[in-house]
């Protein structure tokens, strides 16, 4: 495995831990980005560093490489790299459908005067949406994967 993973790690850990830091220190309006921001470095960041330390171990190795091995045949295979562009094509075309019908509701709803702390409600349903875009590819991959 490479250094530089680990060297990532270590540096994704101590900006997470610097946020920590900052945010038990200090309290102020974006206090909840530091919160998040620590745990989206330390905790990945503690990841990174322990898959180092799994596999640099002499006994983990030759597992290791024999993954390595695999995942660059994967990578290169035709036919999963003609699934990962049909699926993504797929993921495109539900994702563009919503958007429209995401568009069209939020401006009803700010028409109608509903939802007037609408950046609150726009960034749930963007996140929302984010989400169903991932779902949606990783299910049509695995759709055209059994289909042909």
């Amino acid at each position: 495995m490479k250094k530089s993973s680990l060297y990532t790690g270590l540096c994704y850990f101590f900006v997470g831990l610097v946020c920590l830091i900052l945010a038990l220190i200090f309290e102020w309006r974006a206090e909840g980005l530091l919160w998040g921001f620590a745990g989206a470095g330390i905790f990945p960041g503690l990841m990174m560093m322990w898959q180092y330390y799994h596999w640099t171990r002499p006994e983990n190795r030759e597992e290791y490489q024999r993954r390595l091995h695999i995942e660059k045949v994967e990578m290169k295979d035709e036919r999963k790299v003609m699934l990962r562009y049909r699926s993504g094509w797929t993921a495109y075309v539900i994702m563009t459908g919503l958007y429209c019908l995401l568009m069209l509701s939020f401006s009803f709803c700010s028409v109608m005067g509903w939802m007037m702390p609408f950046s609150k409600y726009a960034v749930i349903g963007l996140g929302i949406l984010l989400l169903f875009q991932y779902v949606c590819g990783a299910a049509a991959f695995q759709y055209l994967s059994k289909r042909l």
